[in-house]
């Protein structure tokens, strides 16, 4: 009853008490009906990683600053990015890795560097927005010596470079540190007055320590602390002072200090008038071992020149004296309202927010948050300034310039002592009073790494990073105290960026490669009022009305009531109570609603939100109270229960804010009194009733059960244990035979007195309801009388169970949670009618009582006669199976009828074959049923199945059993893929033995396919192995677990097959192409077959049937294309046009047995598109009925788009049954030629006729019948056979050879008629090209030679020095050698190297008889190569150049071996014709070290005329960019043999600053383009100075757009898996077009979004950009240069036509080489004493051996300098000048080259058409160069001789040019140990060198000593023990050799 029944007052003391208690209790809290909003589990809502395909050695994010606007700039390493504010790149600039080096000056200023640079990578050092007038982004990096650019905020890669200035001086753009981990700090903030604008404040870490002199000195030009102007003169020093003592708006640590002294800046601000830089440092300057401090330095804003720089420690210290002495990071901001009240600040002052840490920074450090308020700061400051005016000297701290401090008047202001301006003699203070601050709050093991800081309301909230990529957010509650509300994982272990930056309500932050955006305060995710209050985030409060969580200002009514925010722990308005919380439906009571906070002021109203039905509240005193609904009228049918929800609303708002549930429920809806009475609500049980009531004592009679809630004092029947229930598990099974009646009881509980009501029991049989009587005869027991009952006769089974119900009156159920059933039954239908059946149904279910009687199964007392009948005699039907292996164990299958009745009885029953075969007890089925498993047998033998059952006969199966012994003789394939899908066929004998089958190769089954298996055959799939088997694996067979005793057969699996390439990729659309694949392991797969997938005209992605490929070994298969079915493809591509283009695109694959990666190729790095062209059509013949007369010898047919998808070899052409060969294709055409005589016809049925053959045309799968083929026949001459009897007395024998004559001649005439037809049909193509060709070259001839020489100008030839010079010719091709590196102190391989072992061999060098014998000793070796012998030389040459007169000496020893050798021998001219000893190479070497002043003095300027004139006039005809080939060239090898049409065009270029017409071809690629721009701005630059042309991008103005030209683009011309190379033409540039030639930053994307790789150009000195996308894809540029081209209609090009550009070319190029060759064939002052030297000595041979004829010695000359120097200089002009040799160039140089050796020569030369054409060129000037050349032999030998003391000063001053640029000495190495001058870094090391020469020495060591104790003269001279010692110095004492000392 509850309270309902009490009194008014009653309820009121109750509902208070309740409410009181829920007050004092835990609150409810939860959200109402909240809309969906977006949750960010993780806080990160965007995240972005970067760096992906930049080039770098460590890539990583440096900087960060974002716009007012929301745009974020990244500065990284060789990137800067643009992205927008939800992290998307916007755009990238490229700002390195570049050459660089920290001796180097950037690389625009207009001095050279000689010093060698690196690829360097630049780390971004400064990154700032500026607002100035014009907005800009300031960019500085770790390259070019820390210089900057400001970039274009719109276009990024848009910048102006600041690498040098007007002064020229580095302190005016060095602005940065230029190494990747030294700091630099920047920030922008106002100036000194007088700059009238803002400046830039840089703090610097000296970068000059540990490096070399000239980085010590240029890094000491850069200040520690500097401000820089940001107006004209941007980055330079703002202010400089020329007075007496100069001045600079910077500072500068001591010079004595700072290589060891490194001040690494954290950060920089400005507060107030005054510019901040916080710094960490050591304490003392000159030890390095001292603690680190931390710094806060000052500079007055007003300060011009720095005298106002105060520094002192900050200090972030504990009370208990724990010191965190490392600042990591720190920000400045506004206090917030609860800092102001705790700091006791009188307005919103700055304060100084500062992680500390106690190391330098790792995951192991203890970090701390201390603040310090800027006013704070400032008084310590001054502090330490007015100890300095009161005359204490804290100016300098040892690492500053040191001032004075003087005692000076008192009477300054605070300002003027922090401001000092003017007094410069006081300054550089250094304080010793510190700034202390005690945590705020500290971390254990927690490195905090960066901050930021924003104010909200009332608090100060720091954004903290750590260092293993937290964000933690805190709240700065008080000076002393802080809290952490919540923590954000970025990237984790990866440390957070300095920079993190607040914008709009986000954070965005970095680490080392990813920037994320996370929200600042995430109110909304917040859920409910407990939610959003407990984490204490100072932005988040409740808004209670709006039921929402909210930012302050987000809540409409913001009243301290309505708003709720604090700490956590805070309590939320919520719906504590509702009374009562249960209501019954037939009730309306009034609902009291507890609520703890309610806002006051605003009307509220019940809702009840699933009636839709409101009722007016009213306040009490702990809430709100208002009517419950009624419920009836609502419409809602309630069942059982109903939980409902009431909510409040408020009238301010119109929302429902708090909500709580309570319950309705409805009694009589509830059928059951389990349910009834197991309930929480008051609802009991009306026994007698059977019903469910709210209030039994109203509406029941006596018996009631009540409910388990029911509230009553009586201790009746309470609870779902008193309902009556039948129990199924007591009551147990129930069995009752059909027709038979029987009495069964029936168990359960609390069965009630029936009074006058009856119990009943009811079984459904089917339709068929029994009802049988039952009788209570106990509270627990029902006896109930079952009538019979009969099985319906639709079920065929032996038993059916019946439900079985039971009932208390007509109505009342007694209640069965279980169900109970009868079980009825039927004996016959049980055991099928056999006796076995039927006694084993009487052994399992005894109750059954099922006995076999009158021949039957029957029920026990159904029997006539209970006497036992025996069984009959059991059957067997079915046997399986009928074989076995020898070895035994088949599982044996027997079915039958009465196979006994149990186990015990078949146990010994069974045998075959004379063999017990064994049951299995769980596999037996009595009298049905008997597995048993089959014993061995010695041999094969055939017998019967028995089976033997006690007390019967026994019998047999009607068919035999065999054991059979199976055999494999063969497997096919023998080899497979280790993916497995293998198809293996097993021949041999008896495989079908037995029932379980199985093969194995090696320990991996193969699964036999167990329905194809025969006694000779079977068939298993491999499966996958792990990985291939180097050998094969035995292939075994098992028969019922029998193994197969074959040895002999193997399988191997082999790696799976790769695919690297297809080819053709293009077909037409029937298929039927021939497609070769190139691959791997392709042979191990029986049946590869290929197919394709497509997206038709739907857009459904389709297959194509699959076509089986033929395998061509392991590394080829050819596969027909597949086809496309014509319905699936769009009407374009079914009919066919003239444009190449209509095609679609398919994507192949390939089925390899189980190999899945050739099934995608996509990402395999295979080009696996195909591209399908519309059917080709053969057009029919054109004749009269088809029939086409055959004359000629080619056959050609008519048709289109033949060769868009076919080659020649794709087609065929019958002609009757015989094939016609076809010669060649266009696309209008086929070419063939038919067999020589005439095939026979065949009709329909494939029979010879004699009709004209058919001729049919097959392209792949197509057939083209176009017609009949009429041979012309010719017309025998014949005579009749009457006239010849008639003559034959007169001359038969005459007449008859004359005839044959006759004949003869009528053939051969009908043969010529043929060959002229064709011949004509050739020639008639050929005519009109010859006309055309010969026009053009006629008109090339008469180019004007002054084309050339108005574009070459004199001066600025760019000679290399002369250490680069002699390198490049010693050691020509090497760009690195072990002589430009000193030598290594290492022991390998037994040789040591000691400086001590070095000397030793070079003093044993300067021997001239060792020196002698050494070289004749390694030529001697058969090992020592002339690989070696050039290599000693020129090592011999670094060695001596520095003392040319001892290499004088042993070249002339040398020589005079030579000379004796080769007049001994047959052939004397070949004397130093080829490279076969020391002395030929040592002198090469010679001459061109005596020949280097010559050349740049006199002969050097005609060479590089003569190769400026060649590259000029190549470059003003097209060529080709990729095979080299040219219109204008010396060279038939690269004559460009095709018409290209070249138009000159005048492009007017901008680059730096200024306009200048340049001329290009509008064929030119983009690269050749920007090529010849660049010679035409940088004319007499050296290359190694020129901007690279990839460094550079072209821009057209296309109608005022600038579009930016490119190579390869989306734009590029593309067919049949060649690609064209964009040219001006491509992009319609025009003549006079205005372009730009600008730098490039921004890295070119592909069009798939890849990084471009690259194309050589064999004639750039650049790659042609390409994309990663066109692998596999072939270009071309004016050629297609693999594949041989045809001309119109397929006649190919005549080569001989092209032969007069080769004269055009001479003809212009003449004078110049006329004029190289007289300058260097002419005798003049300038000439070196060499030439005559050598000359001289050779003459001298000559007389001395007796060489009289001329045309030797002429040889002799010849072979020594113009063979051995200017032959090797022409070739190779880039030995002596800085300049780009193209490959054209080069073959142009070859051929004057080789001129040049004809014109040495004194043998004629018979020309004819065979001849070189570079022979035939030069025919006539050949003679008129030798006269030179003998001109100049006989010139020389007039003059007079060379004295050895002239010859001894030329070979000093040519040494001392050496000592000057190689061998300067080290002044570090003291004097005395000196004796091998070293070389600066870039020159080379003797030392090395003669390491080098050693390893030689080492090598043949043995051989040398045995020479040197062998000889005489070495003996005397002790060269071997001399040897010996340098052995020993060198490598120490070996075992087995003599030690020397």
């Amino acid at each position: 009853m509850g309270l309902r029944g009490e009194g008014p007052n009653r309820i009121m003391h109750a509902m208070v008490f309740l409410a009181l208690a829920s007050i004092c209790g835990s609150v409810i809290t939860q959200g109402v009906f909240p809309n969906p909003r977006k949750v960010f589990d993780d806080g990160i809502l965007d995240e972005k990683v970067l760096g992906e395909g930049v080039r770098a050695e460590r890539f990583e994010l440096n900087h960060m600053v974002i716009t007012e606007w929301g745009r974020v700039f990244v500065g990284a390493v060789n990137r800067i990015y643009e992205l927008d504010s939800d992290l998307s790149v916007i755009s990238e600039a490229e700002t390195g890795p570049v050459n660089d080096s920290l001796k180097c000056l950037p690389d625009m200023s207009a001095a050279s560097c000689q010093y060698s640079k690196t690829v360097t990578d630049n780390y971004n050092k400064v990154l700032i927005h500026y607002k100035g007038l014009k907005e800009k982004l300031l960019t500085c990096g770790s390259v070019f010596q820390g210089s900057c650019e400001a970039r274009n905020l719109k276009n990024i890669s848009r910048a102006h470079f600041y690498y040098e200035s007007e002064t020229g001086s580095i302190l005016d753009y060095a602005v940065a540190a230029n190494h990747p981990t030294a700091s630099t700090v920047a920030f922008v903030a106002p100036g000194p007055e007088e700059f009238q604008s803002e400046v830039l404040y840089v703090g610097t870490s000296y970068t000059g320590g540990n490096t070399d002199v000239i980085t010590k000195q240029l890094r000491g030009h850069v200040p520690a602390l500097s401000t820089r102007s940001l107006g004209k003169n941007r980055f330079q020093l703002a202010a400089k002072s020329d007075g007496i003592q100069a001045e600079f708006s910077g500072i500068y640590i001591s010079k004595d200090v700072r290589a060891n002294y490194l001040i690494d800046y954290v950060t920089g601000f400005s507060s107030d008038i005054y510019s901040y830089f916080l710094t960490r440092q050591f304490t003392n300057p000159k030890d390095k071992n001292s603690p680190i401090v931390s710094k806060v330095i000052q500079i007055c804003q007003e300060d011009t020149f720095y005298n106002s720089y105060i520094d002192m420690p900050l200090v972030c210290q504990t009370e208990s004296g724990k010191n965190y002495n490392y600042l990591q990071a720190a920000r400045v901001t506004k206090a917030s309202k609860n800092l102001q009240l705790s700091f006791g600040l009188r307005s919103a002052d700055d304060i100084l927010v500062a992680l500390f840490t106690d190391n330098e920074g790792d995951h192991e450090a203890n970090s701390a948050i201390c603040v310090f308020t800027m006013q704070y700061i400032r008084k310590k400051m001054l502090e330490n300034v007015q100890k300095c005016f009161r005359g204490e000297d804290v100016s300098g701290g040892g690492y500053l310039s040191k001032k004075q401090c003087q005692n000076l008047d008192p009477f300054y202001q605070d300002k003027e002592y922090l401001c000092n301006k003017d007094l410069e003699s006081i300054g550089n203070i250094v304080g010793t009073i510190s700034a202390r601050s005690n945590p705020i709050l500290e971390y254990t093991r927690t490195w905090l790494t960066s901050v930021a800081v924003t104010t909200t309301w009332d608090h100060t909230v720091a954004i903290v990073g750590t260092g293993d990529g937290y964000l933690k957010k805190i709240v700065l509650e008080t000076h002393e105290r802080a809290r952490e509300y919540e923590q954000v994982a970025v990237d984790l272990g990866s440390p957070i960026n300095r920079d993190i930056e607040i914008f709009d309500n986000y954070i965005y932050a970095m680490s080392k490669q990813k920037i994320a955006r996370l929200l600042l305060s995430n109110c909304e995710a917040r859920m409910s009022c407990s939610a959003c209050l407990q984490e204490g985030d100072p932005f988040c409060g409740w808004c209670v009305l709006d039921n929402r969580c909210t930012q302050y200002t987000q809540c409409a009514d913001s009243l301290s009531d309505r708003w709720l925010f604090g700490p956590p722990g805070q309590t939320c308005v919520a719906i504590t109570n509702v009374s009562p919380r249960t209501i019954s439906v037939s009730e309306r009571p009034m609902l009291y609603l507890t609520i703890y906070q309610l806002p006051d002021g605003s009307d509220y109203t019940c809702v009840f939100p699933e009636l839709n039905v409101t009722s007016p509240a009213s306040y009490w005193a702990y809430g709100v109270y208002c009517r419950a609904p009624d419920i009836k009228q609502s419409g809602l049918n309630v069942k059982g229960s109903q939980v409902l929800t009431i909510a409040l609303n408020s009238s301010e708002t119109g929302k429902l804010f708090l909500a709580q549930n309570f319950t309705y429920f409805n009694c009589s809806s509830l059928s059951s009194c389990s349910q009834c009475t197991n309930n929480s609500w008051s609802c009991d049980w009306c026994l007698y009733d059977n019903k469910c009531v709210h209030d039994s004592q109203l509406l029941c009679q006596p018996g009631a059960v009540l409910s388990l809630s029911h509230i009553s004092s009586s201790s009746g029947m309470k609870g779902p244990q008193f309902c009556p229930g039948l129990d199924q598990e007591k009551t147990g099974e129930i069995y009752i035979p059909e027709g038979v009646e029987k009495d069964i009881v029936i168990r359960g509980y609390s069965f009630p007195q029936p009074r006058n009501l009856q119990y009943t029991c009811h079984v459904m049989v089917g339709g068929i309801e029994y009802t049988s009587p039952a009788n209570r005869t106990s509270d627990g027991n029902i006896t109930c009388h079952l009538n019979s009952m009969m099985v319906p006769a639709y079920h065929s089974e032996g038993m059916y169970n019946a439900p079985l119900l039971v009932y208390w009156g007509d109505r009342y159920r007694i209640e069965d949670a279980q169900g109970l059933f009868v079980t009825i039954y039927r004996c016959d239908v049980l055991s099928k009618g056999e006796c076995g059946l039927c006694h084993s149904v009487n052994h399992t279910l005894p109750q059954l009582q099922c006995n076999w009687c009158d021949k039957s199964c029957k029920y026990q007392s159904h029997c006539h006669s209970l006497v036992y009948e025996p069984c009959p005699a059991p059957q067997i039907q079915i046997v399986t199976p009928l074989t076995g292996p020898i070895g035994g164990g088949t599982y044996v299958n027997i079915s039958g009828k009465d196979l006994g009745s149990k186990f015990d009885e078949v146990q010994n029953a069974v045998s075959i074959a004379g063999i017990r075969c064994a049951p299995i007890r769980d596999h037996y089925q009595p009298s049905q049923w008997i597995v048993c498993k089959l014993g061995p047998s010695l041999s094969e033998r055939v017998g019967v199945v028995t089976v033997a059952l006690p007390d019967r006969l026994a019998v047999t199966f009607h068919q035999k059993f065999a054991y059979q012994d199976p055999r494999i003789t063969r497997i096919n394939p023998t080899l497979g893929p280790r993916s497995g899908g293998s198809y293996i066929t097993i021949s041999g004998q008896n495989l079908n033995t037995g029932r379980d089958i199985t093969a194995s190769i090696g320990k991996v089954e193969c699964v036999i396919m167990r329905d194809m298996v025969t006694s000779n055959m079977a068939f298993c799939e491999t499966k996958p192995v792990n990985a291939s088997r180097d050998q094969p694996q035995p292939f075994r067979m098992f028969f019922d677990g029998y193994e197969e005793k074959n040895l002999n057969v193997n399988f191997q699996y082999f790696p799976d097959p790769l695919i690297y390439s297809i080819a053709p990729l293009h077909s037409f659309v029937s298929g039927g192409r021939r497609v070769t694949v190139r691959g791997t392991n392709l042979h191990t797969v029986q049946q590869p077959m290929m197919f394709a997938t497509y997206v038709d005209q739907n857009g459904d992605i389709r297959t194509t049937e699959k076509q089986v490929c033929k395998s061509q070994g392991s590394s080829e298969m050819t596969c027909p294309s597949p086809q496309i079915p014509r319905r699936h493809l769009q009407v374009s591509m079914t009919t066919r046009t003239r444009r190449s283009s209509n095609h679609i695109e398919v994507e192949l694959a390939f089925l390899m047995d189980n190999v899945a990666f050739v099934r995608n190729l996509t990402g395999a790095g295979v080009n696996a598109r195909m591209a399908y062209y519309p059917d080709p059509i053969v057009y029919n013949f054109s004749e009269p009925n088809s029939i086409k007369k055959f004359k000629g010898e080619v056959l050609i047919f008519e048709g289109v788009g033949i060769n868009l998808a076919a080659g020649k070899y794709d087609i065929e052409v019958y002609i009757g049954t015989k094939k016609c060969n076809v010669t060649n294709i266009s696309e209008t055409q086929i070419f063939c030629t038919p067999p020589q005589s005439q095939p026979a016809g065949r009709d329909e049925g494939g029979n010879e006729d004699s009709s004209y053959p058919v001729v049919m045309v097959k392209i792949g799968n197509l057939e083209f019948k176009v017609g009949r083929l009429e041979y012309e026949r010719i017309a025998m001459l014949t005579f009749p056979t009457e006239y010849i009897m008639g003559i034959a007395a007169g001359g038969g024998f005459m007449l008859l050879v004359i005839l044959l004559i006759l004949i003869l001649c009528r053939r051969q005439s009908h043969n010529a008629e043929r060959n002229y037809r064709k011949m004509q049909l050739l020639l008639d193509n050929l005519e009109s090209n010859v006309r055309n060709e010969c026009k053009q070259a006629f008109a090339e001839l008469q180019t004007d030679i002054t084309d050339v020489t108005t574009d070459l100008e004199g001066g600025g030839i760019p000679f290399w020095d002369y250490h680069t010079y002699t390198f490049k010719v010693l050691f020509p091709g090497l760009s690195d050698h072990v002589i430009l590196h000193p030598p290594v102190i290492e022991q390998k391989n037994g040789v040591g190297f000691t400086e001590h072992g070095l000397q030793h061999f070079y003093h044993l060098l300067g021997h001239k008889y060792f020196l002698l014998t050494l070289i004749r000793t390694l030529e001697t070796q058969k090992t020592f190569s002339i690989r070696d012998k050039v290599n000693v030389a020129s090592l011999l040459m670094v060695i001596y150049q520095d003392n040319l007169e001892y290499a004088t000496e042993i070249l002339k020893a040398l020589l005079n071996e030579l000379v004796e050798k080769s007049v001994l021998g047959k052939h004397p001219k070949l004397m130093l014709r080829r490279t076969e000893s020391v002395v030929e190479k040592l002198l090469t070497n010679w001459l061109s070290l005596c020949m280097y002043k010559y050349l740049r003095d006199t002969a050097g300027s005609s060479l590089y005329v003569l190769y400026r004139a060649i590259k000029l006039h190549v470059e003003k005809g097209p060529v080709d960019c990729m095979t080299g080939d040219a219109r204008y060239t010396l060279s038939e090898d690269k004559l460009l043999r095709d018409k290209v049409d070249a138009k000159l065009l005048t492009l007017n270029v901008f680059y730096e600053g200024e306009v200048t017409p340049c001329k290009v071809l509008n064929c030119d690629t983009i690269t050749q383009a920007k090529e010849k721009i660049i010679d035409q701005f940088y004319k007499n630059i050296p290359f190694s100075n020129r901007p690279w042309a990839c460094d550079l991008d072209l821009e057209w103005k296309k109608g005022g757009i600038p579009v930016t030209l490119q190579d390869d683009d989306n734009s590029t011309m593309k067919w049949e898996g060649w690609k064209k190379i964009n040219t001006l033409q491509h992009y319609r540039v025009f003549d006079g077009s205005e372009c730009a030639l600008i730098r490039r930053y921004q890295t070119i994307k592909s069009p798939n979004g890849s990084l471009d790789t690259s194309v050589v150009s064999v004639n750039s000195s650049m790659p042609i950009i390409r994309s990663e996308s066109d692998s596999g894809t072939k270009f071309f540029h004016l050629v297609k240069h693999d594949e041989i081209q045809s001309k119109e209609g397929g006649v190919k090009m005549v080569p001989e036509v092209f032969l007069p550009r080769l004269l055009a070319t001479k003809g212009t190029l003449q004078k110049f080489m006329d004029d190289f060759f007289h300058n260097i064939l002419s005798v003049s002052s300038t000439m070196p004493p060499a030439i005559k030297y050598l000359f001289d000595y050779l003459d001298n041979a000559a007389i001395k051996y007796g060489i009289h004829d001329p045309d030797i010695l002429h040889t002799w000359k010849c072979n020594s300098l113009p063979l051995r120097f200017w032959v090797n200089i022409i070739k190779n002009p880039d030995f002596v000048f800085d300049i780009h040799k193209p490959v054209i160039v080069d073959s142009c140089l070859s051929v004057v080259a080789q001129t040049f050796m004809d014109s040495c020569s004194t043998s004629e030369h018979r020309l004819g058409k065979d001849s070189p054409s570079n022979k035939l060129l030069f025919a006539k000037d050949i003679p008129n160069y030798r006269k030179l050349v003998d001109r100049f032999y006989r010139e020389v030998h007039e003059l007079p001789g060379v004295a050895e003391k002239e010859m001894t000063s030329y070979l000093t001053s040519v040494s001392q040019v050496c000592h000057d640029n190689y061998f300067i000495q080290n002044d570090d190495v003291p004097e005395t140990n000196k004796p091998i001058k070293l070389a600066y870094p870039g020159k080379v090391y003797k030392s090395s060198a003669l390491k080098e020469l050693y390893t030689y020495v080492h090598k043949y060591s043995n051989e040398l000593l045995e020479v040197l104790d062998t000889d005489p003269v070495s003996a005397r001279m002790q060269l071997g023990a001399k040897l010996g010692t340098v052995i020993t110095a060198m490598e120490g004492p070996l075992a087995g050799r003599q030690a020397f000392l």
